[in-house]
């Protein structure tokens, strides 16, 4: 009759920090975690404010995993894998693709349509008038244009 009394309440939950380690390792959110454990975010919450070892099983975890991505990138670049090559030269090196686009102003051309339409033989004609040089070509004006 020595056993203790029992308080009520759930048992508090166990929580194995090797499991927590290797699911923050590939990238889980912290309700992913919790929902993995069998625990509630809330109570996950609790746990990880109340033990600082539980905060740094997910650190070294996260720290663990991107060095695993890290360390796969690499072996993919080193078997010949062109985008990764690229893609870590531009990440690692300060490397880019860049494409130098000049544009240059000309004179604004103007279009002034007459909104009377004109049939003939069936089909709609509008008159136009331009001015302005464009791009220094004569501009049509027998040819209909929509706008």
């Amino acid at each position: 009759m020595d056993e203790p009394k029992n308080k009520g309440g759930r048992p508090k939950a166990e929580i194995d920090l090797s499991v927590v380690e290797r699911l923050a390792g590939i990238d889980c959110t912290e309700p992913e975690i919790a929902a993995v454990l069998g625990i509630g975010y809330a109570t996950w919450k609790r746990h990880k404010k109340a033990d600082s070892e539980l905060s740094e099983a997910v650190v070294r975890g996260r720290e663990i995993g991107k060095m695993s991505l890290r360390r796969l990138q690499w072996e993919t670049a080193q078997g010949g894998n062109p985008a990764m090559q690229i893609w870590l030269g531009k990440q690692r090196l300060g490397q880019s693709d860049k494409q130098r686009i000049e544009q240059h102003q000309v004179e604004q051309l103007v279009i002034v349509t007459d909104r009377a339409n004109k049939r003939t033989n069936g089909s709609v004609h509008e008159s136009s008038e331009v001015s302005g040089t464009g791009s220094g070509e004569k501009i049509r004006k027998d040819v209909p244009r929509t706008h």
